[in-house]
């Protein structure tokens, strides 16, 4: 088990989280960090483990459990004692081949079949490298009303290739397709290729992009930053740009594009001046756009902004 596990910082912009009381905030922040976690997001609560590392009552951590079932953000099963925090495949990559064959084995322990469902579903959708593909046979599936969309089985002819027939009646043949569709387009795997070894950090912010735009609209910010052989800050500068323009599509990229490209017109010939003049050292090269500098300006004010931070970090120290 790993000894640490990552928050992410828009955690703290979430509005929802700004109106949840001190003890809510912090019993939410337990549930994530405590030495129970697994690198899953699902695993056995303690209650009376909990009572003594959070000075609580029974009472008030069932309260809190309901509360945050009641927001969407865990889901509980009391029969088990299994407890699921929704979004922790999202902010905890399991692309490294170390992370993926542990989920895999963690897997085998989940008892309910709903979350082992959702831990699969999610796997794939995130493009995730394990090779479990179905649940365990002995799985109990306790029919808890989650709205989870659960993941297709594949047959054994075609392990790799998911089942047009979803398990449940809840999930439709266009939520099977999802993941597929999703699988396409990796920022994490993209980045790697074009700017090198991808840390926590960076995997942080990534996500982040992901959340504000989308996996497909980050990846071509990456892509047009690598064509300029400009650095992740360009692209973080690229991405800026779009969410104050309100560009949340790829399909507002494309407009967006073509009126840059429209605003390009010549202007009207001018006779010009008979009298020669020495010619300025960057005649003749090409020159930024307007939006090429500001995206340029934002990354180098990104970059400063690291530097400083990290000297600052330094003479901490």
């Amino acid at each position: 088990m790993a000894i640490y596990r990552q928050l992410h910082t828009t955690f703290w912009k979430d509005k929802r989280v700004g109106e949840w009381s001190k003890d809510q905030k912090l019993f939410f922040l337990y549930l994530l960090s405590n030495d129970y976690t697994t690198q899953c997001g699902v695993y056995e609560f303690n209650i009376r483990y909990a009572r003594f590392e959070l000075d609580m009552t029974t009472e008030e951590i069932k309260q809190h459990i309901d509360f945050l079932v009641s927001e969407g953000r865990i889901v509980f099963n009391e029969k088990s004692e299994e407890l699921m925090i929704v979004n922790w495949l999202k902010y905890n990559s399991a692309r490294s081949p170390k992370v993926a064959p542990v989920i895999d084995k963690e897997l085998k322990e989940i008892k309910t079949l709903e979350f082992e469902l959702e831990v699969i579903k999610k796997c794939i959708e995130f493009g995730y490298p394990i090779k479990t593909i179905k649940p365990k046979e002995n799985t109990i599936s306790i029919g808890y009303q989650y709205g989870m969309d659960t993941v297709t089985q594949p047959s054994p002819s075609s392990a790799s290739t998911p089942s047009s027939t979803p398990t449940t009646a809840s999930a439709s043949t266009s939520d099977a397709q999802k993941p597929a569709a999703a699988a396409s387009a990796n920022p994490f795997e993209l980045y790697q290729q074009e700017f090198g070894v991808i840390s926590p950090l960076i995997q942080q912010d990534i996500a982040y992009w992901i959340d504000d735009l989308d996996e497909e609209m980050v990846c071509e910010a990456m892509k047009r930053a690598s064509l300029k052989q400009a650095s992740y800050n360009y692209a973080k500068g690229i991405m800026t740009k779009w969410a104050k323009s309100n560009i949340r599509t790829m399909d507002d990229v494309m407009a967006d594009d073509v009126k840059h490209e429209k605003s390009k017109v010549s202007t009207p010939y001018k006779k010009q001046p008979t009298r020669a003049e020495a010619l300025p050292s960057w005649y003749g090269k090409e020159q930024p756009t307007g939006d090429e500098k500001e995206i340029q300006l934002d990354a180098d004010i990104e970059a400063r902004f690291e530097a400083y931070q990290a000297r600052k970090a330094a003479k901490d120290e």
